[in-house]
């Protein structure tokens, strides 16, 4: 290096290094000249030099990495905070190393040494160490590890390893963790102080923040050079935040809290306006308030009711209770009686039921003895049962014999002859008798005397009628006197031979004509049964059906009264019977009835009494009933209210009269009540609501004491009494806050100002600059739309005005608040949200007239660097230079004509370029860059982890012939002396 370094108070990063990190074993890159990284895809070329932004930002953690560091894939997608720390550190043994050379801090190289922390708080840490790294290599590589001559891991490397070597060999070591403690040390601008000016990377013109914030932003553009991204924007707004140099320049403008206190007294001034209008509620408030202090103790009246109700209860309960007993005991001896009346009718109805059997057994007897005693009366009164019975068994002799004939031929004939011979027998008895009357004188009657008669017709009668047609001889008669005197008259009658003999009266004795008539009735009965005989065979057919069934029916008729006479004497004697024995029950059946009479006597006096009982146990049940709907009643509002409903807090009443009318009073005492506190309540939350008064939690729940209710009732009664003068307030309000717009005004001019300032400063920095083809170079600073807007309106407003802000600008204020302060909360306005991009024109060379058409990307990230070049001039201390890496990731994409304004240019303002890309580079770009890193050329048989196995740790390839910077070591130059 040249004595000038010296003199121009150089910083040069020179070398980066990474141990187990980043995809690989270890990785040696030599930053002093540039280059390109070659090698195979996804190996990690990009992340090696991403890698040199955990140096020169002052960070201790990936929380935030996006953020932070911007740690992206191609496609623009931010990693995770997991993802950044674990592809860095992955491990114990993962470091970081950067080598830089620093003249105003020694003679000799520094390193940066970062390492993994605690793997929660994703954080890594720093340690500084004033030897070079060929001084401490063989703590992270061993080069004789293996067979293969690359080398491999360290056996037991870790950070404690590290420490205690570091703080063994070197005075200067130190760690770092806090990051304010790193901004201090590598943003150092203490030139004339070595100790701190030791381990500076980049020396800021200041430590502030808004230095560190743009320095950040620059870091951000130099490893971003992509022209879609935001971080030229953020570059250019963070350096004209640092421009900020007093408090009264930086626009902490809360609008938000400037619009919030607009809207504040707006809605004072609409509170107000609506209390105002609000005070006929408060009136009825007043009268709801009235109802709630008459009914103050609705409650205790209620629960005393309530009380005294069960009190009654409990007594009449217990006299219902005895009243029912007795109830129970008449109700036992009602059952009892009504038992044995239930009995005695149900014997009553067997007996019922038993005379009914009797008089159908009556009426049917009575029935059949009737039946007999007509056929009985058909004969003579002096004709025996016997006879009777006997005619009727000679007339059903008759039809029987009758029948037969009429069914049998032979029979008749038989009959017929039979009759033949019975007319003829009469016809004689006939003749005879004629013959008697004829010679009625010779009748022995007439012959004999009566005495001789009468002796005679006792021995025969027949004898004593004989007619012997002639008149008897003396000796006949004498014989038959004779035989006459043998018969005896005794007082019973008369006697013969001791032969009793039944005399005959005179005077009934039958004539001979009465026989004669009566034979000749018999004869002429004959005869005629005779002719019928006869006519039976000239019938007809239905002659003689007709006559069979007359004589079957007949038949019929005669053996039924037959069987009836048979039965007479039986029947007579089973009606007697029945008859008794139908008395004795219809006795049995009175005295039943008398039985019944007197027990129904007792039981209607029981009844009476029982119904008397019955009628006090209802009065009773009814009282207990009322007075237990009163207690339900009660008990529902008091559980309604939310009241307690056992061990009430009251005195007893016993005057207290609890009758329907007093319970409803209470009840509605009570309602009254209630539905005053609930209006109350309910306006009480409308006035909170309304913000008549100041909102109290307990007010808005339900429910609310009363002693909370008549406290807020104060309240809104102050709150209307001094109304008038809360209206005098808001207006003396308005005008001071309208006296504040106007500083608000001011300063958002001035903010558009200095954007317009530092534009103008960058062209005048741009004048006169030739880049690549480009003759003249203009940037234009964009500004949000909003705020540009809001300047030019507000340039408009009268801020002198006792009149609030209009609605128009307030409402411009809230869209221009929306845009930059989402949240919503009050913050610093900086030039980052102010800034919303930055355009270029340009004019190329031989061209009058700036160009139309856009620029190529390769032209538009020419000027971007120009502009890094520029931007970072300001922040570094004026006295310092710096040799500073510049990444443009695959470069090989990159119009290749570009690299050769690019890369001397650069060189020239201090910057070392650094790519990467693909095997596929052409050996065209990688010539440009003047030397190249074939980044996985070598594998060690012995890394750290069997995933990270890449190795480059010898110098890059070079198309240069006087060789790299490594090849000049500063040993050769300085030597080894102390400071």
């Amino acid at each position: 290096m040249p004595n000038d370094s010296i003199d121009n108070l150089l910083i040069s990063i020179s070398r980066l290094v990474t141990v187990d990190s980043a995809g690989v074993a270890i990785a040696e890159i030599d930053l002093r000249e540039g280059g390109i990284l070659i090698g195979g895809g996804n190996i990690g070329k990009t992340s090696i030099l991403n890698a040199i932004r955990l140096f020169l930002l002052p960070e201790e953690n990936f929380k935030d990495s996006a953020k932070k560091f911007g740690f992206s894939d191609k496609e623009g997608k931010f990693f995770s905070n997991d993802e950044s720390f674990e592809h860095y550190f992955p491990s114990n043994s993962s470091f970081l190393i950067l080598e830089c050379d620093n003249y105003l801090g020694g003679r000799l190289p520094h390193c940066q040494i970062l390492y993994r922390g605690s793997t929660d708080k994703l954080d890594y840490r720093r340690m500084f160490t004033s030897l070079r790294y060929e001084q401490i290599r063989h703590l992270f590589w061993d080069a004789n590890a293996g067979a293969d001559g690359i080398g491999g891991r360290v056996e037991d490397l870790s950070p404690t390893k590290v420490q205690t070597f570091l703080k063994r060999e070197d005075k200067y070591f130190k760690t770092l963790m806090r990051s304010a403690a790193i901004k201090e040390v590598i943003y150092a601008n203490q030139l004339l102080d070595i100790d701190a000016m030791r381990f500076c990377l980049f020396p800021l013109s200041t430590t502030n923040d808004a230095d560190v914030g743009a320095f950040r932003a620059l870091v951000r553009l130099l490893f971003d050079m992509k022209t879609s991204s935001d971080t030229v924007r953020l570059a250019v707004a963070n350096i004209i935040e640092s421009q900020k140099k007093e408090r009264k320049d930086e626009l902490n403008l809360d609008i938000d809290a400037f619009i919030e206190h607009n809207d504040a007294l707006a809605r004072r001034e609409r509170l107000l306006k609506n209390i105002e209008s609000l005070r006929p509620e408060f009136e009825n408030l007043s009268t709801s308030h009235q109802d709630l202090m008459r009914n103050k103790n609705a409650e205790d009246e209620l629960m005393k009711f309530a009380m005294m109700a069960q009190n009654r209860i409990d007594k009449e309960r217990t006299e219902l209770g005895l009243e029912q007993n007795q109830f129970k005991l008449m109700e036992n001896r009602a059952n009892a009686i009504r038992k044995e009346c239930r009995e005695t009718e149900s014997a009553q109805k067997n007996l019922e039921g038993e005379i009914k059997t009797l008089l159908r057994q009556q009426a049917k007897l009575d029935g059949t003895v009737q039946k007999t005693q007509l056929v009985v009366n058909q004969y003579d009164e002096t004709e025996s049962l016997e006879t009777i019975i006997s005619g009727h068994r000679e007339h059903l002799a008759k039809k029987e014999k009758k029948l037969e004939l009429k069914q049998n031929a032979e029979k008749r004939q038989e009959e017929l002859l039979d009759l033949n011979q019975e007319i003829s027998k009469f016809e004689a008895m006939e003749h005879r008798y004629q013959t008697s009357v004829n010679n009625q004188e010779f009748k022995l009657f007439n012959q004999l005397s009566e005495s001789v008669w009468l002796k005679l017709a006792a021995v025969n009668f027949e004898v004593a009628e004989a007619n012997p047609g002639r008149m008897l001889t003396p000796s006949e008669a004498q014989t038959i006197r004779a035989f006459a005197d043998l018969v005896v008259i005794d007082e019973l009658g008369y006697e013969l031979l001791g032969v009793k003999l039944e005399g005959v009266s005179v005077d009934k004795r039958e004539s001979d004509q009465s026989r004669l008539d009566k034979v000749r009735a018999v004869l002429e009965r004959k005869c005629k049964r005779a002719a019928e005989v006869n006519a039976m065979d000239k019938e007809s057919r239905f002659e003689q059906v007709k006559t069979i069934t007359v004589l079957k029916t007949e038949i019929k008729r005669t053996m039924d009264e037959i069987e009836l006479l048979l039965a007479c004497n039986s029947n007579t004697q089973q009606l007697h019977t029945l008859n008794e024995e139908l008395e004795t029950v219809k006795n049995r059946q009175l005295d039943l009835e008398r039985q019944l009479e007197s027990q129904k006597e007792v039981l209607d006096s029981e009844q009476q009494a029982y119904s008397v009982q019955e009628v006090k146990v209802g009065q009773l049940k009814s009282d207990l009933e009322k007075l237990g709907q009163y207690q339900i009643s009660t008990k529902a509002q008091l559980e309604a209210h939310g009241l307690s409903t056992s061990d009430f807090s009251v005195l007893p009443d016993h005057a207290l009269e609890l009758n329907e009318e007093s319970l409803h009073s209470r009840i509605e005492n009570l309602q009254s009540k209630r539905k005053a506190k609930a209006d109350i309540e309910e306006k009480v939350r409308n006035f909170v609501r309304n913000r008549v008064i100041e909102n109290d939690d307990q007010l808005m729940r339900s429910p609310v004491e009363v002693e909370l209710l008549e406290h807020a009732f104060q309240q809104l009664q102050s709150r209307y009494q001094g109304l008038d003068e809360e209206f005098d307030i808001l207006r003396k309000n308005f005008v001071e806050h309208k006296h504040s717009v106007h500083s608000i005004i001011n300063e958002l001019k001035n903010n558009r100002e200095m954007v317009r300032q530092f534009e103008q400063s960058i062209n005048r920095a741009f004048d006169g600059v030739t880049i690549n083809d480009l003759a003249q170079v203009e940037a234009k600073i964009k500004v949000e739309a909003r705020f540009s807007d809001l300047v030019g309106e507000i340039e408009h407003l009268d801020a002198h005005s006792d009149q609030k802000a209009s609605e128009q600008f307030i409402d411009r204020l809230k869209a221009f608040s929306r845009k930059f302060f989402p949240d919503g909360k009050a913050a610093l306005l900086t030039m980052e949200q102010i800034v919303s991009g930055i355009a270029y024109r340009v004019k190329k060379q031989g061209q009058s007239g700036w160009e139309s058409k856009s620029q190529s990307t390769s032209t538009i990230m020419l000027i971007n660097l120009k502009l890094v070049e520029i931007l970072l001039g300001r922040l570094r201390n004026s006295a310092c230079t710096t040799h500073f890496p510049l990444i443009i990731d695959e470069g090989a994409s990159i119009d290749s004509s570009q690299f050769d304004w690019l890369l001397p240019n650069m060189k020239q303002a201090g910057f070392r370029v650094l790519s990467a890309s693909t095997n596929s580079a052409s050996s065209e770009i990688i010539f440009k860059f003047g030397q190249h890193f074939r980044l996985d050329a070598m594998r060690t048989a012995t890394p750290y982890h069997s995933a990270r196995t890449i190795a480059f740790t010898g110098m890059p390839d070079s198309f240069v012939t006087k060789g790299s910077a490594l090849d000049r070591e500063q040993l050769d130059m300085f030597g080894e002396a102390d400071e």
